[in-house]
């Protein structure tokens, strides 16, 4: 068997390949795109490459293409894969992919599919505006948030992508309610999803019972602020530490085949994610879990993790993607993580970052962390994409081949 996950050059964002499966007849994951220019330069050469190996005189079936979360640098890649392979059934040709799967939880249907209403204009009974026609209203929330609300028209777009494809979205989730959409989450009825056999997929966050509680919170939220008239409603509403749709917007999974393990993290905080493990009973009874590979959350930025979460979740290998913008990977995150294993006696591991030199100095920051923690006598390694070569691949198994 197969399972294998490559990491390729995503500039600030995320774009990795999950290869798994019997290697007589392997199967593929896209999990994110990268943002502007990562498909044209890195993922579609990559695919374009594995399919002249594995299917070069048919198209190449992607079993799914995950969006972990909602971001431009995570999304843009993917809707760049939809619109080339819709513009060839267009045109009344072969595309060169075959997309048979996609889960993508987007902005409004995670706030259950409502509008957000003018409320200065509007009264609770008439109709409501696209929330990215409001601006204004959202003028005081920070990058990461907005960039969420600004992807909504990105997360409907993939939604009519899919739907001409005829690639089934966010299947086998049923929908969380009533009139809302079904949405990638964590079911306690059904923990496990058996895919294609031998892979099973345990989605750990954003938790069902918490969406809930926040689609209900929101609509509550929504209609006392057009009744009063007050914004303020709304931004407390967003800032909930619990119930915030920004805190419940990435996909969290735990991948397993023949023993290994995989946990991708999208942009999600820490908490969120030792919160969804332990829900799904994944840790010990010390409160931890050891993975094989671990995609550290938001490209290494110190706002998603602290000592303690490299304390509880440690693996064999650490994946971080970005390129420097926005400090990302944070020089706190790498302290953290060497501190975290370092008081666990965890040295046995290495760190795969997609780039050494980038923006702010990234390779001073990280040329001081590893002479740090070689002064400390810490044995892990360091590993970052070869200039020749377009990604990192970490094998569990078998080798990949194509």
């Amino acid at each position: 068997m197969i399972f294998s996950l490559e990491v390729l050059q995503a500039k600030h964002g995320d774009c990795l390949i999950l290869h798994y499966g019997d290697p007589d007849n392997p199967k593929l994951i896209v999990i994110d795109g990268g943002p502007g220019g990562v498909y044209r330069n890195h993922l579609k050469p990559r695919l374009l490459e594995i399919k002249n190996t594995l299917s070069p005189n048919d198209k190449l079936p992607i079993s799914m293409i995950m969006v972990s979360h909602m971001d431009d640098d995570h999304v843009n890649g993917v809707l760049d894969l939809t619109n080339e392979v819709t513009s060839a059934l267009e045109d009344q040709e072969e595309p060169d992919f075959d997309i048979e799967n996609m889960w993508f939880n987007s902005f409004d249907d995670i706030i259950g599919n409502l509008e957000i209403p003018n409320l200065s204009s509007i009264s609770a009974s008439t109709q409501s505006i696209d929330i990215t026609s409001l601006p204004s209203l959202f003028s005081n929330i920070d990058h990461h948030h907005s960039a969420v609300i600004s992807s909504t028209s990105q997360g409907r777009q993939l939604r009519k992508d899919a739907d001409f494809i005829n690639a089934m979205v966010n299947f086998p989730f049923g929908d969380i309610a009533n009139g809302k959409a079904n949405l990638v989450r964590f079911d306690s009825s059904n923990p496990i999803i058996n895919w294609n056999t031998d892979l099973k997929i345990e989605v750990v966050h954003p938790n069902e019972q918490r969406l809930k509680e926040m689609q209900e919170k929101w609509d509550k939220d929504l209609k006392k602020a057009k009744d009063n008239g007050d914004n303020s409603i709304i931004f407390a509403s967003l800032g909930d530490r619990d119930k915030s749709p920004f805190n419940l917007a990435s996909i969290v999974c735990l991948m397993e085949l023949d023993g290994k393990t995989i946990l991708l993290t999208g942009d999600s905080r820490d908490d969120d994610i030792i919160s969804g493990l332990e829900t799904a009973g994944k840790l010990d009874a010390e409160g931890k879990l050891h993975v094989d590979i671990l995609k550290i959350p938001h490209h290494g930025s110190d706002k998603n993790v602290s000592r303690s979460f490299f304390e509880k979740i440690t693996a064999d290998h650490y994946i971080i993607s970005g390129n420097g913008r926005h400090h990302n990977p944070d020089k706190a995150t790498l302290v953290m993580l060497e501190e975290g294993t370092g008081i666990v006696n965890h040295d046995d591991f290495t760190i795969h970052m997609t780039n050494h030199t980038g923006k702010f100095d990234l390779e001073g920051k990280i040329d001081q962390f590893i002479a740090g923690k070689n002064a400390n006598n810490r044995t892990f390694t360091v590993n970052f994409i070869d200039d020749s070569k377009n990604s990192i691949l970490i094998d569990l198994l078998q080798a990949i081949d194509h």
